[in-house]
């Protein structure tokens, strides 16, 4: 039973795209407590390959976030925020083993699979020295399932906040 319920949890999860992998990266030379304001840089969100509500629902994300880590939008920012968005198509196999009897003549044990397809998501933001144009901080949030329009919302809602975990570098998240 417990077998068959950690299975059934497996399945949602991966099927939902609750897993949100994040990574970053930022130059350990930069004082971040200088930044206060920020501007999106609007050609890179014009570029992306997105319909205009994702386009939309990032951005909502996004401004939010940065004012929630005390960040100010101003028309010429101390940084310029670059964002990057793309999914991939992915080929997901679920195994489900079970001991039982699955036609009546006796125990023994049966595996069936399931083979479904998802698109993955995959957001990175790039936040930019507006004086000196230089990169200083690179968030990344991947592998959420973007297939379900109900969801898309939160999981973008969700995968931004991730990416913005450790920005400023050192900040002890609450």
């Amino acid at each position: 039973m417990k077998t068959k319920l950690l299975l059934i949890v497996g399945m949602c999860l991966s099927m939902t795209g609750c897993s949100i992998n994040t990574s970053y990266d930022y130059d350990k030379t930069v004082d971040f407590s200088q930044y206060k304001t920020f501007t999106v840089y609007q050609e890179g969100i014009d570029k992306l390959k997105l319909n205009d509500i994702d386009k939309n629902r990032i951005l909502r994300a996004l401004v939010s976030q940065l004012n929630n880590k005390g960040l100010t939008e101003d028309t010429k920012g101390d940084l310029t925020v670059n964002i990057l968005a793309s999914s991939k198509k992915v080929i997901n196999v679920d195994h489900h083993p079970y001991w039982g009897a699955p036609w009546g003549w006796g125990y023994g044990w049966s595996d069936t699979s399931t083979v479904y397809e998802t698109r993955e998501g995959k957001i990175v933001i790039h936040l930019v020295d507006s004086k000196k144009n230089i990169l200083v901080w690179e968030g990344i949030a991947e592998g959420f399932n973007v297939d379900i329009a109900r969801n898309k919302e939160e999981l973008i809602g969700k995968a931004v906040q991730k990416a913005l975990t450790h920005y400023p570098p050192g900040r002890k998240e609450k």
